[in-house]
């Protein structure tokens, strides 16, 4: 595999899917719309604990000091769909959790940079936001953490 977008999602989204939760293990992370074809949209999938996508937030840019490094810095979606159960405080604290663990596993180090061509990976701040249905009531949440992946293609 050659470094550059397709391998360091690929990695990414494999990273996130050898992460074992520390609530509510039996659903762990499956990615989806892995960039091979047509998927159906997150938000559409109901009954879908953990079910997660990285998603370009926008183009690559040149990140090297004077253009000269051929390093490129993107902006990633990481979103992750959370079922509502009966207890909002126990959602909470399960998201927060998932948070936490999603933070340290993408923080690295250990990036494989010679296959994926990722040099390091920046965290941003993260988002909650509902799903409603058509009566407005709340079904789900898409936890969201964007973060800058600074990679090679080459």
């Amino acid at each position: 595999m050659s470094q550059g977008i397709f391998a360091a999602l690929t990695f990414l989204e494999n990273l996130i899917e050898g992460i074992t939760p520390k609530s509510d293990a039996h659903h762990g992370y499956v990615a989806i719309n892995r960039g091979n074809g047509y998927g159906a949209a997150l938000e559409d999938r109901p009954n879908s604990n953990r079910y997660f996508e990285l998603t370009l937030a926008d183009l690559a840019t040149d990140d090297g000091q004077a253009g000269l490094s051929g390093r490129k810095r993107v902006r990633i979606n990481c979103r992750v769909r959370y079922d509502i159960p009966h207890d909002q405080g126990y959602l909470m604290r399960l998201i927060n959790e998932d948070a936490s663990q999603l933070i340290d596993k993408l923080k690295g180090p250990n990036y494989e940079t010679a296959t994926t061509g990722i040099v390091s990976l920046i965290p941003l701040p993260t988002m909650l936001d509902p799903i409603t249905d058509a009566q407005g009531d709340i079904i789900a949440h898409i936890f969201t953490m964007q973060f800058d992946l600074l990679y090679l293609e080459a």
